[in-house]
């Protein structure tokens, strides 16, 4: 495992760009990344979470910007307000997954969670990473790390961790669920939201 402080863009993004699994702070709890795009880091990343492809979970999807979640998502009249009211934010969506959007991992799936954390390290990295996807830092059934000396013990196989802690006191993000007639909310994160 390699630390490095969140300044270290240049060395994440090579992480990620060569199938690594990232631990980064989010504005909620740490946060694993990966590209998109890699076959090996998606493998690496279900191993670390213990995840099962049966358990109907999947991991969030962080498009590169707002305006790319139609690239991957339906995006409803619904969807585009809770969007632009809270979208980057401590809010994942359910969406129905874009017909047009194929890829080994949401092509399991008819849905998909969209989130992009408002985070400076998240909108430096996005523009050169592309796609990542996202999970909370904690192997299945432990509680989300907020700190990285947290990720050193319970997560030690992850390839760079970017040291520090989260908010004190953040819950993971809200999941509203937008593929219904009206929003459902799965879980209650920090961020309160109007229905």
């Amino acid at each position: 495992m390699l630390e490095v402080p969140r300044e270290s863009t240049t060395q994440i993004l090579k992480t990620l760009s060569s199938g690594g699994v990232v631990a980064l702070p989010t504005e909620t709890v740490f946060g694993l990344a990966i590209s998109l795009n890699s076959p090996t880091a998606l493998e690496k990343l279900i191993y670390l979470k213990r995840r099962d492809l049966k358990s109907g979970k999947v991991f969030t999807f962080v498009p590169e910007s707002r305006e790319d979640i139609e690239k991957y998502a339906v995006v409803t009249k619904l969807a585009r307000s809770f969007i632009s009211r809270y979208i980057p934010g401590e809010i994942t969506l359910i969406l129905h997954k874009n017909p047009e959007f194929s890829h080994p991992y949401f092509n399991h799936f008819s849905t998909i969670g969209v989130r992009i954390p408002k985070s400076s390290l998240f909108s430096t990295l996005l523009p050169a990473s592309g796609p990542l996807l996202l999970t909370s830092a904690n192997p299945r059934g432990d509680s989300p790390a907020t700190d990285s000396e947290t990720i050193k013990e319970t997560l030690p196989k992850v390839d760079l961790l970017v040291t520090g802690k989260t908010p004190a006191g953040r819950l993971p993000s809200t999941i509203v669920d937008l593929t219904g007639k009206k929003p459902v909310i799965v879980r209650q994160g920090s961020l309160e939201i109007s229905l």
